[in-house]
């Protein structure tokens, strides 16, 4: 069986990525849906290295997966909330945290 290969630009760095015959624009897809994680965490915490954006990233991206099955249970018809909406709870949720560690690991390194 001969493999594709497909390049995806993640925070600048290009990464070739294996992929079978005809899957290149959903693997490119994909690229392009992380990048823009990325990019969201880059902008609210910064360059925090790329393993640990890395792994950021990619706790967001499965608790989005987990998440897009999740009733909201203040809707008034109980229905399930929209990927986005989920999207954007978790980015929150996910920057208040990181925020709180960041804090929390400053004041620890500042101190005599």
């Amino acid at each position: 069986m001969k493999q594709s290969v497909v390049t995806v630009r993640l925070n600048g760095q290009p990464y070739q990525i294996g992929c079978g015959p005809g899957e290149e624009a959903h693997v490119e897809k994909l690229g392009r849906d992380v990048e823009e994680v990325v990019q969201e965490l880059v902008s609210s915490v910064g360059q925090v290295g790329e393993a640990r954006l890395l792994a950021m990233v990619s706790l967001i991206m499965a608790d989005r997966a987990n998440g897009e099955a999740k009733v909201d249970p203040k809707s008034e018809e109980g229905g399930k909330v929209s990927g986005e909406e989920r999207s954007v709870e978790v980015l929150q949720e996910a920057t208040k945290k990181i925020s709180l560690l960041a804090t929390k690991l400053a004041s620890h390194t500042l101190k005599p």
